[in-house]
């Protein structure tokens, strides 16, 4: 099944599935066409493909992403003059001091919520057809998708406000569940669909699998203390042993394969996120775009917005010369800059030195100054390589993994870890790390390991993916200083309920010092 664009018919009944989970007024849909859709089996993928188009909300640099990388150590967006204040989001983000009323807090909440609805819309009338191993199995995708963005939310947020896809009342407000409740809920329902789920093999890794429902339990088991006070460490390591030993999965020998442009498979992936620049997807999702300085222009590539960076705490944990994963340079003959980070003076396609607006070399540096910065400050990312040729400039060609083998590699490893299996930890991390060597160069093994090693180790692979935060959390660091952020709230490892949330719903509650 190719997961395609939504058309406005179906675009109108998820809608209608919007109304599950919030309480905004409700839509009229056209009931003659909406009927046409839902009564006809013909159309199961118009109903099945909603909830998975909400997957590219979960990759949106300015949205989710946002959440979970920009209140980390791993990205800093400075303002640059008048560039990149945006109302002090990105600053509040860094800083720790957004409010209910910040915007981000409102997109996410909405994108999560539209997901569940849209999942809740498809098991509603997709239950309604005949029902045959098709209609079964869709249903079964659906209730694990609708999972995932409860997962999302409970992570981020500590609640969930749900009703069944069956609750089609929508003037009773949404019952709120506690985190643990969620989480409860969350497992269940991701233990009873995996039975009936297809595997990569047969169906590819833009779909849900039996492989993506083992991983998803292992992370929600890995975060289980954060979110119930109770460690499950035994049950998380169950799980990434099911993924680990299902041989659809590999770690690969060459890291930046999966970041390259148009890659639909890779051994590494278990769930991702399709993507195509030959349709228009909307700017939340390109990664040069962000990153770049102005002047770093190439091939199509015209609009650069000079913002997010690294900090230089996190740049300063590098192995430089040995890891592979700091920098990889086979796109440098068309763009100009490598795949990795990206420091000192910066050149064009043909090997001109770069420079800035006011005509002084473009020479990226690893001082930040959060309020007022000059162009060149900090050191930026490219994870993913973009396509110098596309005709949309602010669609991206990179299918995104959001569960990969090697993060379920290090699941286990921290797992085993917590549980003093010092050796079978250590074994996992060194697995990752024989296959991260620089070209010519011999990443070296660790002889040891603490907690803070497994940390590093998981910056090291996974960076810029949209975990640290939740990692950061896990390993009681979320409130630490790092460059441009003194030791912040505890309390701020959950974000406000969004005050146009509260407005709407009266079983809501906001969380404390908010």
């Amino acid at each position: 099944m190719k997961i395609r664009q939504l058309s406005g018919l179906t675009l109108g009944l998820a809608l209608l599935g919007i109304l599950s989970c919030t309480s905004l007024d409700e839509k009229i849909l056209d009931e003659q066409l909406g009927a046409n859709l839902i009564n006809d089996p013909a159309n199961i993928e118009a109903l099945i493909n909603p909830p998975y188009a909400s997957l590219r909300r979960t990759i949106e640099w300015f949205d989710y992403w946002g959440l979970q990388e920009m209140t980390s150590d791993e990205v800093i967006v400075p303002t640059r003059g008048t560039d990149w204040y945006d109302n002090g989001d990105w600053q509040q983000l860094h800083l720790h001091t957004w409010t209910a009323d910040h915007g981000r807090m409102k997109n996410v909440w909405e994108a999560l919520s539209q997901g569940i609805s849209r999942a809740n819309t498809a098991i509603y009338y997709i239950g309604k057809f005949t029902q045959d191993s098709t209609t079964e199995r869709y249903i079964c995708e659906a209730r694990f998708l609708r999972a995932y963005y409860m997962y999302l939310i409970n992570d981020l947020f500590g609640l969930v406000p749900f009703r069944e896809a069956s609750e089609i009342d929508f003037s009773i407000t949404p019952k709120v569940l506690s985190r643990k409740e969620a989480n409860t809920y969350i497992i269940n329902e991701i233990s009873a669909v995996l039975p009936k789920l297809k595997t990569k093999s047969e169906v590819g890794s833009a779909r849900v699998t039996i492989g993506a429902a083992n991983a998803l339990l292992a992370k929600i088991y890995l975060n289980h203390e954060v979110f119930t006070g109770e460690p499950k460490w035994t049950e998380t390591i169950q799980y990434a042993n099911l993924v680990i030993s299902n041989p659809d999965y590999a770690v690969t020998n060459d890291y930046w394969s999966m970041f390259q442009k148009d890659v639909a498979e890779n051994p590494e992936f278990i769930l991702r996120v399709p993507m195509d620049d030959n349709v228009d997807m909307g700017s939340g999702s390109v990664w040069v775009n962000f990153t770049l300085h102005y002047s770093q222009t190439f091939g199509n590539i015209t609009s650069l917005w000079n913002g997010p960076c690294t900090t230089s705490t996190f740049f300063d944990t590098w192995n430089r010369s040995e890891d592979v994963r700091f920098y990889d340079g086979r796109i440098k003959r068309e763009t100009g800059f490598n795949q990795g980070f990206l420091m000192g003076q910066q050149f064009s396609m043909d090997g001109t030195p770069l420079k800035m607006r006011n005509n002084e070399p473009l020479i990226f540096v690893p001082e930040v100054n959060l309020v007022s910065s000059p162009e060149n400050a900090g050191i930026r990312v490219v994870k993913y390589a973009p396509n110098a040729n596309t005709e949309r400039q602010f669609s991206s060609p990179n299918d995104v993994p959001i569960l990969r083998i090697s993060d379920i590699y290090l699941v286990r490893a921290e797992a085993k870890f917590r549980t003093g299996d010092i050796p079978g930890a250590l074994a996992d991390v060194n697995f990752i790390r024989a296959r991260r060597s620089a070209a010519g160069k011999t990443l070296p093994l660790l002889t040891s390991l603490t907690l803070n090693d497994i940390l590093k180790e998981r910056g090291f692979e996974l960076y810029w993916e949209g975990f640290r935060r939740q990692d950061l959390i896990r390993f009681g660091r979320f409130t630490d200083t790092w460059q441009e952020k003194p030791v912040t709230d505890a309390r701020k490892a959950l974000f406000p309920i969004p005050t146009s949330a509260l407005d709407v719903n009266a079983n809501l509650k906001q969380n404390s010092s908010y």
